[in-house]
Protein backbone atom coordinates (compact mmCIF):
# COMPACT_ATOMS: atom_id res chain seq x y z
CA UNK A 1 0.00 0.00 0.00
CA UNK A 2 1.55 3.41 -0.94
CA UNK A 3 1.30 6.00 1.72
CA UNK A 4 -1.01 9.04 -0.51
CA UNK A 5 -3.49 11.09 1.02
CA UNK A 6 -6.65 8.71 0.21
CA UNK A 7 -4.61 5.44 1.40
CA UNK A 8 -4.16 7.64 5.03
CA UNK A 9 -7.72 8.72 4.57
CA UNK A 10 -9.11 5.40 4.26
CA UNK A 11 -6.95 3.44 6.97
CA UNK A 12 -7.24 6.45 9.78
CA UNK A 13 -10.74 6.84 9.06
CA UNK A 14 -12.55 3.97 7.44
CA UNK A 15 -14.38 1.52 9.37
CA UNK A 16 -12.50 -0.90 11.74
CA UNK A 17 -13.07 -3.86 9.70
CA UNK A 18 -10.73 -7.38 9.24
CA UNK A 19 -9.28 -5.70 6.01
CA UNK A 20 -8.78 -2.77 8.04
CA UNK A 21 -6.54 -4.75 10.52
CA UNK A 22 -4.78 -6.14 8.50
CA UNK A 23 -3.33 -3.23 6.73
CA UNK A 24 -2.44 -1.85 9.88
CA UNK A 25 -0.65 -5.12 10.61
CA UNK A 26 1.01 -4.79 7.13
CA UNK A 27 2.21 -1.17 7.52
CA UNK A 28 3.37 -0.59 10.88
CA UNK A 29 5.14 2.59 10.33
CA UNK A 30 2.09 3.97 8.21
CA UNK A 31 0.00 3.27 11.47
CA UNK A 32 3.08 4.62 13.69
CA UNK A 33 3.01 7.95 12.24
CA UNK A 34 -1.09 8.23 11.83
CA UNK A 35 -0.92 7.74 15.81
CA UNK A 36 2.03 9.80 16.25
CA UNK A 37 0.38 13.19 13.80
CA UNK A 38 -3.72 12.22 15.81
CA UNK A 39 -1.61 12.87 19.52
CA UNK A 40 -0.60 16.59 18.69
CA UNK A 41 -3.63 17.24 15.41
CA UNK A 42 -5.62 20.26 15.31
CA UNK A 43 -8.45 19.72 13.06
CA UNK A 44 -8.83 23.39 11.04
CA UNK A 45 -12.68 22.81 11.13
CA UNK A 46 -11.81 23.48 14.98
CA UNK A 47 -13.93 19.99 15.55
CA UNK A 48 -13.32 18.37 19.09
CA UNK A 49 -14.02 14.43 17.87
CA UNK A 50 -13.01 12.60 14.85
CA UNK A 51 -16.55 11.59 13.74
CA UNK A 52 -17.35 16.00 13.20
CA UNK A 53 -14.31 16.33 11.41
CA UNK A 54 -14.86 17.98 7.42
CA UNK A 55 -13.67 16.35 4.14
CA UNK A 56 -10.78 19.43 4.93
CA UNK A 57 -9.54 18.22 8.45
CA UNK A 58 -9.50 14.61 6.90
CA UNK A 59 -7.63 15.63 4.30
CA UNK A 60 -5.13 17.75 6.66
CA UNK A 61 -4.60 14.98 8.45
CA UNK A 62 -3.66 12.67 5.48
CA UNK A 63 -0.99 15.49 4.64
CA UNK A 64 0.18 15.86 8.26
CA UNK A 65 0.68 12.13 8.39
CA UNK A 66 2.97 12.15 4.73
CA UNK A 67 4.89 15.30 6.36
CA UNK A 68 5.57 12.92 9.13
CA UNK A 69 6.66 9.70 7.32
CA UNK A 70 8.80 12.45 4.74
CA UNK A 71 10.77 13.59 7.68
CA UNK A 72 11.05 10.52 9.37
CA UNK A 73 12.48 9.10 6.33
CA UNK A 74 14.97 11.68 6.00
CA UNK A 75 16.35 11.55 9.18
CA UNK A 76 16.85 7.36 8.55
CA UNK A 77 18.73 8.67 5.02
CA UNK A 78 20.76 11.07 6.92
CA UNK A 79 21.72 8.42 9.29
CA UNK A 80 22.30 5.91 7.15
CA UNK A 81 24.71 8.28 4.97
CA UNK A 82 26.65 9.21 8.05
CA UNK A 83 27.34 5.65 8.85
CA UNK A 84 28.51 4.84 5.78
Amino acid sequence: MKSTVDNIKNLWFGADTPIRQNKIKLHPELWAACERVNQHFTPPSGASQVEQYRKSDRLAFARAVLKELNQEESVTETREYHMA
